[in-house]
């Protein structure tokens, strides 16, 4: 589940926007509280719900900008409008909005089911909601409304960790870095942070203890090659900033797909100069130079694109469907992890609005996941992805916090959050 506080604005735009959604049949208004009689009317119009939150901010007029936009996400259709209305209510609850007027509406229109809430900053006697530290509060509050235990989680993340095939400490900081953790060196502790708060610690002696424990794994190498000779040619290298570095499409395949992070590492705002590769999936890190030279991997012209790729390509051939069938169950019920399973037995997952297409790299074949499960089965993948199909293999039944929002396909909410974020602060430049 991710939150997201959208930037303050004047007039109260989201009240039109969220109701043109409803409207055009994309939403749905789950929600109108604290709009006193206003409510009693049969039809209100977006001006009323406006000029009642402007009437109440305008009690604290040096506030210029008060609105208060948030969506609230869930991975996938895990879940429905009910359950993020009620969500929503919570977490405004524990925001200290329980007593403002406020509306939540659910949208239907993306992969990603979510809500906005839209309110006022500004409460009934004039005072300024607070916003100290609002960000952090958001995914704390988030956390606990939906009873995650995040130190529970950092403690697990860890042991995980300790588990890689890793040749310096700072490459162990990386694998815990991957996962939105910030790690301090403090009396010879790394301390692990999130949401502003030290959530455990380990001891730095244990770390480099670990230090080339595990003899690097060649097979695994030479695999993790393979996929970037492959995959880099079919989706674009080209980097972007986005909020917490930088991205790629073809970095984003990786992640989604394979489990494999790249972390890539810049001075200041000039471009990367290098990076380095979390995997996962098989618990190694790798320079990147031993795979692919970032300059290489830059320089490649992207080839045939991943929808073309992905397309359903076969025959009805009941050998060729019961071949594949075999391999996607063992792949769902043999192993302890989805993704291990997929990358064992060499097969791809795509997800899109139609549904799931399982891709086979070593032969080209793409078909249907719904032509080789039965109902329940196909139940069971949908879980299986959207658990721990997204980069979290070393843990993929803890309900973790995600560090950024996907609101997929959806046009309006990308105009509204942003596509390409550039960043505020200056990135890392210690050496990897």
């Amino acid at each position: 589940m991710i939150v997201h506080i959208l930037p303050p604005a004047n007039g109260f735009p989201a009240v039109n926007y969220n109701t043109d959604k409803v409207d055009r049949n994309k939403g749905e208004l789950m929600k109108v509280c604290g709009f006193g009689a206003l409510q009693g009317l049969q039809h209100m119009r977006p001006e009323d719900y406006k000029n009642h939150l402007a009437m109440i901010s305008a009690t604290k007029k040096h506030v210029k900008r008060p609105q208060f936009h948030v969506v609230i996400s869930a991975e996938g259709k895990s879940y429905d409008k009910h359950q993020l209305t009620a969500i929503g209510g919570e977490w405004l609850k524990a925001m200290g909005y329980e007593k403002q007027p406020y509306l939540i509406i659910f949208h239907k229109d993306t992969e990603n089911n979510h809500v906005h809430l839209v309110t006022s900053r500004i409460d009934h006697s004039g005072k300024k909601i607070s916003d100290r530290f609002e960000k952090i509060r958001a995914v704390v509050e988030l956390n606990r409304v939906m009873g995650v235990d995040v130190k529970q989680n950092a403690k697990a993340d860890i042991e995980t960790a300790l588990a890689f095939r890793f040749a310096t400490g700072a490459q162990f900081r990386m694998i815990l870095e991957s996962k939105g953790y910030v790690l301090r060196e403090r009396d010879g502790q790394y301390q692990v942070v999130k949401f502003g708060k030290v959530l455990d610690s380990v001891n730095r002696g244990l770390v480099m203890g670990r230090v080339n424990l595990k003899e690097i794994d060649q097979q695994r190498k030479m695999q993790v090659k393979a996929l970037f000779h492959k995959y880099a040619a079919m989706y674009n290298t080209s980097l972007e900033h986005v909020r917490n570095g930088y991205r790629s499409e073809f970095s984003t395949f990786l992640k989604e797909s394979f489990g494999i992070a790249l972390m890539f590492h810049a001075s200041g705002d000039k471009q990367p100069y290098g990076y380095s590769i979390i995997d996962h999936a098989g618990r190694n890190v790798f320079k990147g130079s031993e795979i692919m030279p970032l300059k290489n991997l830059l320089a490649i012209p992207v080839g045939k694109r991943h929808s073309e790729m992905t397309s359903v390509r076969y025959e009805v051939n009941p050998a060729q469907l019961n071949y594949y069938a075999a391999l996607l169950k063992a792949a769902l019920y043999n192993y302890p992890d989805f993704s291990q399973g997929l990358q064992h037995q060499g097969l791809v997952i795509f997800k899109s609005n139609s549904g799931f297409t399982l891709h086979d790299p070593s032969s080209g074949v793409s078909m249907n996941t719904s032509d080789l499960l039965n109902k329940n089965e196909h139940d069971v993948l949908q879980n299986s992805f959207s658990q721990g199909h997204h980069g979290d293999q070393g843990n993929s039944k803890t309900p973790l916090p995600l560090p950024g929002i996907s609101l997929a396909s959806d046009v309006d909410d990308n105009a509204i959050l942003g596509m390409k974020r550039r960043r505020k602060k200056k990135a890392r430049t210690n050496l990897r």
